[in-house]
C-alpha cells in the first residue's frame, strides 16, 4: 500500500509540473520595443539651428576639401541617425545578425549653394544622380566598421538646401559581427553592437553630432526567436588601430536581446525530463523481474537519445558546453545510474532472496525523486539569475 501511495505521489507530481508549465506559458500580449520615438524635425534643420554654418569665402575652394574655415580648422559636425527598419536573421554560432534600415547624415557645405537651381531652395538628388554628386563632393563617408560582409545599398538620396545643409539618406543592408555568448543558452542575453564612423577623416575633420533620435527601431523590427529589452547608444571618440594613431568620432549603439526561451522548454527540455522523471518508474516493477527493469529504462533512455539526436539541429553548435548541453548531460547521466541501481538491487536479491526488500531499494523510493526534483530547482535557479 505504501509503495502504490508513493506512485500515485510522484503522478501528482509530474501532473503539478505540467500545469505549472502551462500557467506559466508566455501570453500574447502586445510587446513594447524600445526606441519607437520618432524625430520631429528634419535633421539638416537641427544641424543649421544648432551649430551654424560657416560662411563660404572661408572655405577652401575646392568642392572634395572638408568645410572647414581655412584661418580656424574646427570638426565639422555631422548629425547621424539610424532607423533600424528589421532584423532579418541573427546567427549565433556565427557571430553576426542582418541589418536593414535607413542612415541619415546631414552636415552644412555653403558652397553646394551654386548647384542649386536659382529658383529653387531644395534640390533632390536620386541613386545614380546622388553618386555622381557624391563622387564630386566632398562627404563625410560614414559606414558600419563592424561590417562582415558586402552591403547593400537599396536607394539613395542626396538632398541640398538652400541654407548650404546637405542630408544623404541612404537605405541599407548590413551583415555586422557581434560576439555571442552562449554559456547560458536557452536563457541567454546577447549584445548586438552597431560601430558608425567616417571611413578617412578623424576626429579633427569630422565630430558626429546627437540631432534628436540618433537610434530608433521599427515596429517591424520584432523577431520570432528573440525579445528586444533595451537599446543604447553613445557618440564618442575612439582610437582605431586600423587607422594608425588616428581617433574617429564614432557612434557606438547597442541592442539587448534575450532569447524566447519557450520554444525550447516545450518542445525539447520538457519532454526530455518527463521521458526522465518517467523512468524512476521501473521502482515499481517487481523486485525479481531485473530484465523488466533494465528494458523499461533501457527503452526509455534510447528514447531520449534518438530524441535528443532529432533536435540537434535546433541547438548552436558551439565548441563548449551551455547550460541546454550540462542539463541534457546530466538527464543521461540520470538515467544511466538507474541501470547500475536496478542491477545492484538485483544481485542484492539474488543473494539474500527476495523475501525482503533491500534496504537500497527503499533509499531510491525517496533518493531518486528528490535528487530529480531538486536539479530542477538548480537548473531553474541558474536560468533565471
Amino acid at each position: 500500500m505504501a509503495r502504490r501511495k508513493q506512485i500515485g505521489a510522484f503522478f501528482a507530481a509530474l501532473i503539478s509540473f505540467c500545469l505549472w508549465i502551462g500557467v506559466h506559458s508566455p501570453s500574447g500580449a502586445v510587446e513594447y520595443i524600445p526606441g519607437q520615438a520618432n524625430r520631429i524635425k528634419d535633421l539638416s534643420q537641427l544641424n543649421i539651428s544648432e551649430y551654424g554654418c560657416p560662411e563660404k569665402e572661408l572655405l577652401p575652394t575646392h568642392p572634395l576639401a572638408p568645410p572647414q574655415p581655412i584661418s580656424k580648422l574646427k570638426p565639422i559636425p555631422v548629425g547621424v541617425s539610424i532607423h533600424i527598419n528589421e532584423l532579418p536573421s541573427i546567427s549565433d554560432t556565427h557571430n553576426n545578425f542582418q541589418l536593414d534600415g535607413l542612415l541619415t547624415s546631414t552636415w552644412c557645405d555653403p558652397r553646394i549653394i551654386s548647384d542649386l537651381p536659382e529658383d529653387e531652395d531644395e534640390l533632390v538628388l536620386f541613386k545614380s544622380a546622388a553618386e555622381d554628386w557624391m563622387g564630386s563632393h566632398w562627404v563625410p563617408q560614414l559606414e558600419f566598421t563592424n561590417r562582415v560582409s558586402e552591403a547593400f545599398y537599396q536607394t539613395q538620396t542626396i538632398t541640398l538646401h538652400r541654407s548650404g545643409a546637405v542630408e544623404r539618406k541612404a537605405r541599407f543592408e548590413e551583415g555586422l559581427g557581434s560576439e555571442f555568448r552562449l554559456e547560458k543558452f536557452p536563457f541567454d542575453q546577447q549584445l548586438l553592437h552597431l560601430y558608425v564612423q567616417s571611413f578617412s577623416w578623424d576626429k579633427n575633420v569630422i565630430k558626429l553630432v546627437e540631432l534628436g533620435d540618433v537610434v530608433s527601431l521599427s515596429k517591424n523590427s520584432k523577431l520570432p526567436e528573440w525579445k528586444i529589452k533595451n537599446l543604447d547608444y553613445i557618440i564618442r571618440n575612439h582610437d582605431d588601430p586600423e587607422q594608425g594613431s588616428n581617433e574617429f568620432s564614432r557612434l557606438s549603439a547597442t541592442i539587448t536581446i534575450s532569447r524566447r526561451s519557450g520554444h525550447f522548454i516545450y518542445k525539447i527540455f520538457l519532454p526530455l525530463g518527463i521521458l526522465t522523471f518517467t523512468s524512476i518508474f521501473f521502482l515499481a516493477i517487481p523486485l525479481e523481474a531485473f530484465a523488466d527493469r533494465l528494458a523499461f529504462i533501457s527503452g526509455l533512455l534510447f528514447t531520449t537519445l534518438a530524441y535528443q539526436i532529432i533536435i540537434t539541429s535546433s541547438v548552436p553548435r558551439v565548441p563548449y558546453l551551455t547550460l541546454g548541453d550540462t542539463y541534457t548531460i546530466f538527464l543521461f547521466v540520470f538515467m544511466i545510474s538507474e541501470v547500475f541501481i536496478a542491477y545492484y538491487i538485483s544481485q542484492t536479491i539474488a543473494k539474500e532472496g527476495s523475501e525482503r526488500v533491500p534496504t537500497l531499494e527503499r533509499i531510491m523510493e525517496i533518493f531518486l525523486p528528490a535528487t530529480f526534483i531538486a536539479s530542477q530547482g538548480l537548473f531553474a535557479w541558474i536560468a533565471l539569475s
